[in-house]
């Protein structure tokens, strides 16, 4: 047989292939009407009182999400981000599978955003203040668990709790590299427990992780714990609303623990909304090589539109250091007031 024949009964069993997939209740829907975007950016303009900083203009993040429904089952994600000051690259920050085995039992596999704790796994389009906890992300002067960002590769299961039952948690379990979004640089495996309750005032869980991390050439242990909660404005404490969470673990040869404390106010439109955060971060290399640091946050948020954001925000921070933690060493203030717009968009 010729090539040209097997050629074109190649592409016959092809065309039928195609016309087979059409015909099972697809041909009217075109891949447009199961696309969903989504995303946000936030601008800043930042007065630092700090020798490293300057104050400018930044874009802090810009995410844009394309999600569908690949079949009855399955829901593919795609996020493309551009995170942090002096970064004008565009990157897949999540591409992963949401793929639901039953009504209670699901599972993510691909690139996508941890579920430790709090702070790490929210996103920080729904956050008041500017920056996540220093024990959670903490750059560029100190390093927290997921200072490169929340995403790594690997697959998660979840069971989610029983309907009607308030007292169940969803519970999830993970394995993944532990590099973040880079490749895997050694055969070891981080594992990940996590378990949220969710509640009509607020939330609160815990969640566990264990693994290593290679940087340089160099593994060392990533590891840590984390528990935390969130009571919601006008909820059980009126207008006032709380939030906590605290981590201790050990990442890049330092003991690193921290945790934060919020109180948020609802002026009582729900557009307006203050709020104060007291923050503690610690990381001890060994006695002759420690860092601390201390802050105060205090801001003020005005809802524009159910698109628009604008937050003043006002930081009072200091680092007291004994040798060098983090290629870092010396006492410093890291002292700010800024201002942000975030929109959003769907």
């Amino acid at each position: 047989m010729s090539r040209l024949t097997i050629c074109m009964v190649l592409g016959i069993m092809l065309l039928a292939a195609v016309a087979a997939f059409a015909q099972e209740g697809l041909q009217q829907q075109c891949w447009y009407d199961r696309i969903c975007m989504s995303g946000y950016f936030q601008v800043r303009y930042m007065d630092v009182d700090s020798g490293s900083d300057f104050d400018n203009f930044d874009l802090r993040r810009f995410f844009f999400t394309l999600q569908g429904d690949i079949d009855s089952r399955s829901r593919g994600i795609i996020t493309f981000a551009r995170v942090g000051p002096n970064d004008p690259d565009v990157t897949i920050y999540n591409m992963f599978v949401d793929y639901s085995m039953s009504d209670q039992y699901k599972v993510q596999v691909g690139q996508t955003p941890t579920w430790f704790g709090l702070e790490a796994w929210e996103s920080s389009s729904v956050r008041l203040p500017f920056e996540r906890a220093k024990i959670l992300e903490g750059t560029p002067a100190g390093l927290g668990f997921w200072w490169q960002g929340a995403s790594d590769r690997g697959i998660w299961f979840r069971r989610m709790p029983t309907p009607g039952n308030g007292c169940e948690p969803m519970v999830i379990a993970g394995i993944s590299n532990g590099q973040f979004r880079a490749d895997d640089a050694n055969d070891d495996k981080n594992i990940d427990v996590h378990l949220k309750w969710m509640k009509d005032w607020g939330q609160f869980g815990a969640s566990w992780m264990d693994g290593t991390y290679v940087s340089g050439g160099v593994e060392t242990d990533r590891s840590a714990w984390d528990a935390y909660f969130r009571v919601n404005p006008n909820t059980v404490a009126g207008p006032f609303g709380l939030q906590g969470e605290y981590c201790d673990g050990e990442l890049l040869g330092a003991d690193r623990d921290g945790w934060y404390g919020q109180a948020i106010y609802d002026l009582g439109n729900g557009k307006d909304t203050a709020y104060v955060r007291y923050e503690v971060f610690n990381a001890d290399v060994d006695p002759l090589n420690m860092a601390e640091f201390t802050g105060w946050t205090v801001g003020y948020s005005h809802r524009v539109y159910d698109s628009s954001r604008i937050t003043i925000e006002f930081r009072d921070g200091d680092w007291e250091r004994m040798g060098t933690v983090d290629g870092m060493g010396g006492n410093a203030s890291e002292d700010w007031i800024g201002a942000q717009w975030q929109y959003a968009f769907r």
